[in-house]
C-alpha cells in the first residue's frame, strides 16, 4: 500500500475516456441520485458505509446550514456514473460531506467514490472540475485512510497541496478479528480478567444479546441508542450536539436507512424486558465499526461496557469474516488497551493559489504538529516498551481522572473537580461557545420534552 506522500510521483497514463463533469447544488438532486448512488457504491473497493447515500444524505438533511452544497459527478459517454466527489463549501472551503460539527468528527473515513478501473480516468477529470469550480480557495479533505481514491486526485493535482498526519484523536483504533480468547490473550492481564468477569456477570444476569430488528424496531432502537449514550455520559463532559433533537433525528434516520441497505445494525443488551445496553455498529467487507455505544448507569457500573463493544463488535466480523474490527477515530486510552494497530488518518490540503493556501497550510503544520506529539506521548505511555513505571503512573492518572466523574465519587470531589475545569477554561473562546452550546441544547430538550407532555 502507498503512502500519501508517495502519490506525487510521475506516471505514465492512458489517454482519458470523455468525462461528462456535473456540479450538482440542490437537495433535490442529491435525493435523485440515490439509486445511482447506491450503484456506484457497491462497485467502489475502497468506499466505507460512511460513503453511502444512507450516510451522507442522513447527515445533510440533518446538518446543512451553512454549508453550500457541491456534489460532482462523473459520467461516461453512455451516461454510466463513475465518479462522484460528495463536497460542500464553507467560507471559501471546500470539505468533503459529512465534516466537523461542533468539533465533532461525525463522518470517520471520508472519501470520495470512483468505479473500480475508472481510477485514472476520474481522478484526472476531478482535478479539472477543481480548476473549474470556482466560490472556493482552500480544499481540506480530511479523514482519509491510506487506501483512499482520493490519493488519486491529489496526484493529479498541479497546484499548491500537502499532506498533514491527523494524529491523536484522529487516529483510528484496529482489531484483529481473531477469536474472543486470542484477543484477550494479547491485552493486558488486568483488562484479561476484567473482561472475563464482565461477560460471567452477563451470563449470571440472563442479560439478552440481540440486533434490532428492520424498520419501526430499527427507530425505537436508535432513539433508546441515543438516550442511552446521553445517559452514559451524563455528569461528565459531553459535545453539547449530542443533546439535541437533531442529533437524535440524524442517528435515527441513519440507522434506518443504512440497516435497510445492510451495512449497519443497532446491537441490544436486554434485561427483562429492558435495554440496558446499545451500540451502533457500520460495516462493510473490510471492517465492522463500534460507531457509538451507550448504557444504563446501572449498567456502566456493573459492567465495563468498553469490553461490551469490543465483544460485540468481534462478534459480528467473525460472522460476516471481516478481517478488521475498528474502534473508530478518537484513540482513548481505553480503545488503545484493545489495539492491534493505531493508523493515522490524514488530510490533504489543495490550493487554487498559493496566496491563499500557505497560510492555511502553515497554521494546520503547526497544531498537527502539536496533536502529534501528544499523540506520541500518549501511545508510549501505554506500549510494552514503556518503564513500569510509566504505565503505572498512566494507569493511576486515568482511573483518577475518571473517579472524579463516577457516581461513587463524593460530592466535594465532583465540585473541586468541576472548579478546577472552570478556571481553567475561564478566559477561552471554546469554553463559552460551549457553554452556550450546552445551555441551548439543554433548553431545547427541555422545550420538546414539555410540548410531549400531555396538557390538562
Amino acid at each position: 500500500m502507498k503512502a500519501p506522500s508517495e502519490y506525487r510521483k510521475a506516471r505514465s497514463r492512458p489517454t482519458a475516456r470523455s468525462l461528462d463533469i456535473k456540479v450538482l447544488t440542490e437537495a433535490k438532486d442529491f435525493v435523485a441520485l440515490e439509486g445511482e448512488w447506491d450503484e456506484l457504491y457497491e462497485t467502489c473497493p475502497q468506499a466505507t458505509p460512511f460513503q453511502s447515500w444512507a450516510w451522507l444524505y442522513s447527515w445533510w438533511e440533518h446538518y446543512r446550514e451553512g454549508y453550500r452544497l457541491r456534489l460532482i459527478t462523473l459520467r461516461d459517454r453512455d451516461d454510466l456514473l463513475v465518479g462522484l466527489l460528495p463536497l460542500m463549501a464553507k467560507r471559501g472551503r471546500l470539505l468533503l460531506l459529512g465534516g466537523l460539527v461542533g468539533g465533532d468528527a461525525m463522518t470517520p473515513y471520508k472519501d470520495v467514490l470512483v468505479r473500480k478501473g475508472w481510477e485514472e480516468q476520474v481522478a484526472e477529470a476531478s482535478a479539472r472540475a477543481l480548476k473549474e469550480l470556482g466560490g472556493w480557495w482552500v480544499a481540506d479533505l480530511r479523514e482519509l485512510q491510506p487506501q483512499a481514491a482520493a490519493w488519486n486526485l491529489f496526484q493529479e493535482w498541479d497546484g499548491p497541496q500537502t499532506t498533514r498526519t491527523s494524529s491523536g484523536i484522529d487516529e483510528f483504533v484496529l482489531i484483529h478479528s481473531n477469536s474472543w480468547e486470542e484477543l484477550l490473550t494479547s491485552v493486558s492481564r488486568n483488562l484479561r480478567k476484567s473482561a472475563r468477569s464482565t461477560l460471567r456477570r452477563l451470563e449470571k444476569d440472563g442479560i439478552r444479546y440481540e440486533p434490532a430488528g428492520p424498520g419501526d424496531d430499527t427507530e425505537r432502537a436508535a432513539r433508546k441508542q441515543v438516550a442511552l449514550h446521553r445517559e452514559l455520559w451524563r455528569g461528565r463532559s459531553i459535545e453539547p450536539d449530542l443533546l439535541t433533537q437533531r442529533y437524535e433525528a440524524f442517528i435515527v434516520a441513519a440507522a434506518r436507512r443504512t440497516t435497510a441497505r445492510g451495512i449497519a445494525r443497532i446491537s441490544e443488551f436486554w434485561r427483562d424486558d429492558t435495554v440496558i445496553v446499545s451500540q451502533f455498529l457500520l460495516f462493510d467487507e473490510n471492517f465492522v465499526g463500534a460507531y457509538v455505544i451507550g448504557a444504563s448507569q446501572e449498567a456502566a457500573r456493573r459492567y465495563q461496557f468498553n469490553t461490551l463493544s469490543v465483544w460485540d463488535a468481534m462478534n459480528v466480523a467473525r460472522d460476516k469474516s471481516n478481517p478488521y474490527v475498528s474502534l473508530m477515530n478518537y484513540a482513548t486510552e481505553q480503545k488503545l488497551r484493545w489495539a492491534d494497530e493505531v493508523v493515522p488518518s490524514y488530510r490533504a490540503i489543495l490550493g487554487h493559489n498559493s496566496a491563499s493556501w500557505i497560510p492555511y497550510a502553515a497554521y494546520h503544520a503547526l497544531r498537527d504538529r502539536y496533536y502529534g506529539l501528544r499523540s506520541e506521548a500518549q501511545l508510549y505511555a501505554h506500549s510494552e516498551n514503556a518503564p513500569r513505571w510509566v504505565r503505572k503512573a498512566t494507569d493511576t492518572y486515568y482511573t483518577l481522572q475518571s473517579y472524579a466523574h463516577s457516581e461513587d465519587a463524593p460530592r466535594w470531589v465532583k465540585k473541586a473537580t468541576d472548579g478546577y475545569w472552570a478556571l481553567r477554561h475561564e478566559y477561552g473562546y471554546w469554553t463559552l461557545r460551549y457553554k452556550y452550546d450546552l445551555a441551548r441544547a439543554r433548553r431545547e430538550a427541555r422545550r420538546s420534552s414539555n410540548a410531549s407532555r400531555p396538557k390538562g
